[in-house]
């Protein structure tokens, strides 16, 4: 009898493992330091079965190579801002997010209820991403170093700060603020004798740098290990709290051209390989405690509790910009001159 059994019991047992690979769950993200804090991966793993794989990045350039190069296929939910979103629609490398499978968007702060009227993420009719947080871009410097207390972005380029400035690696943004200091109103649609021109006053900004920095992270060791006095400080108020959190002695001020101020959304690539998975990872960082957590650890704004921060006067949000290519190989050009 057993003997007879045997074909039988074979093919339970595959059928039972067949039925397990079917019904694991996987989880890729891509997401910028603090959007995906072990704590909050491992109660997602606990609540929902799945495995979650982060890679972070540390440039928009960086999220771009990625998800290109795999036509989106790599990854199954990215973390970007609304500014940068709009080449990934129109690549057709994200896909519509159903909200009535990311419940949580009812607990967003009201700005956020009607997405329809949050700039960039919708088009056609489609929701494309679901905001999460958000901060403006400012200035620190060294009191005992800087004198006058600036006001303005063009301190930059101020002779006598040569070899003590701290500025971003990123092209979009270097050419948006300086945009900003001539006095140009839309600082994303730059027409080529005004690329051309910032590309001039980018170069002369360059002989005061002593370094260029990709993370917050980064940013805060050079400032700690070198004679800084000032810098342009992309992550905002995470940059604030690590200089606060080091122990380190500065000022913070948001320029008078106005703050360039990112929007940070989640999206699901066109690649997802569990959509409804994906959507379940965005309606669960929507919750209070992951957005009052999200703001005590980064210091960024989140879409959910109310919090001070990117508390200027003057934002300006950060759109898409006329050409990220041109912008990017014009900027290599920059950190190239002599």
């Amino acid at each position: 009898m057993l003997k007879s059994m045997m074909p039988f019991l074979a093919a339970a047992v595959l059928a039972a493992s067949w039925s397990a690979q079917a019904e694991a769950k996987e989880l890729r993200v891509l997401a910028w330091e603090g959007y995906a804090d072990d704590d909050w991966v491992k109660e997602f793993e606990k609540q929902t079965g799945a495995d979650v794989k982060v890679v972070f990045i540390g440039s928009d350039d960086e999220i771009w190579a990625k998800i290109k190069g795999s036509e989106g296929k790599d990854f199954d939910v990215m973390a970007v801002n609304t500014g940068q979103l709009q080449r990934y629609i129109d690549a057709k490398l994200v896909q519509p997010i159903d909200v009535a499978k990311v419940p949580n968007h009812a607990n967003q702060l009201p700005v956020f209820q009607d997405l329809a009227k949050v700039k960039g993420v919708t088009r056609d009719g489609n929701i494309y991403s679901i905001p999460f947080c958000f901060d403006s871009i400012g200035i620190i410097y060294d009191p005992t170093k800087v004198s006058p207390a600036p006001t303005s972005m063009k301190v930059f380029w101020d002779p006598k700060y040569a070899g003590k400035i701290l500025a971003y690696d990123n092209g979009e943004h270097n050419f948006s603020f300086t945009a900003l200091t001539m006095g140009i109103k839309d600082p994303f649609n730059l027409s080529d004798p005004q690329m051309a021109e910032i590309k001039d006053k980018l170069v002369a900004m360059k002989k005061n740098v002593l370094s260029f920095y990709t993370t917050a992270d980064e940013a805060t060791q050079i400032y700690k290990n070198n004679d800084v006095a000032l810098v342009w400080a992309n992550y905002g108020a995470q940059q604030v709290k690590a200089f606060q959190d080091a122990g380190i002695k500065f000022e913070y001020v948001y320029p008078e051209e106005g703050s360039l101020t990112w929007l940070d959304t989640w999206a699901v690539t066109v690649g997802a390989t569990d959509k409804d998975l994906a959507e379940q990872w965005i309606s669960f960082l929507l919750q209070k405690q992951i957005g009052e957590q999200l703001t005590e650890r980064t210091g960024f704004g989140n879409t959910v509790a109310p919090s001070k921060a990117g508390d200027t006067k003057d934002p300006i949000w950060i759109w898409s910009v006329e050409n990220p290519t041109k912008r990017a190989d014009l900027w290599n050009e920059i950190k190239a001159a002599q």
